[in-house]
């Protein structure tokens, strides 16, 4: 049987939402780029909290995008590099160790792209 893995780029709305395509798409990963760092995104924080761990997958939106705890003044542009901000957001936002989700996203990436 053919495995066929499906994405959702950059998500930045609510559980409700998302819930719907995950329970269609038993594939589907969901990707969340710095947006998710941002005070303001509560219902992309919340849809963070409510995924399971095991249908996400981290995204920079670079060269523009930046996490909310870097400034300009740091680089003039955003890359692959600041996703750690991302993962530690999601980290924190799960209550799990960073370790584990980097574990878990890598192996996330790697079904999704064979990577």
């Amino acid at each position: 049987m053919l495995h066929v893995s499906c994405f959702r780029h950059g998500f930045t709305n609510s559980y409700d939402v998302i819930k719907p395509f995950l329970e269609e798409f038993p594939n589907l990963s969901v990707g969340f780029s710095a947006m998710v760092t941002y005070r303001h995104a509560v219902q992309t924080k919340e849809a963070v909290k409510r995924i399971p761990l095991d249908r996400i997958v981290v995204e920079t939106d670079a060269p523009y995008l930046f996490p909310r705890q870097v400034s300009k003044r740091l680089c003039v542009y955003s890359h692959p590099g600041l996703a750690l901000c991302t993962v530690k957001e999601i980290a924190s936002l799960k209550a799990m160790e960073l370790s584990t989700v980097l574990s878990a996203l890598r192996q996330n990436t790697t079904g999704l792209y064979g990577v």
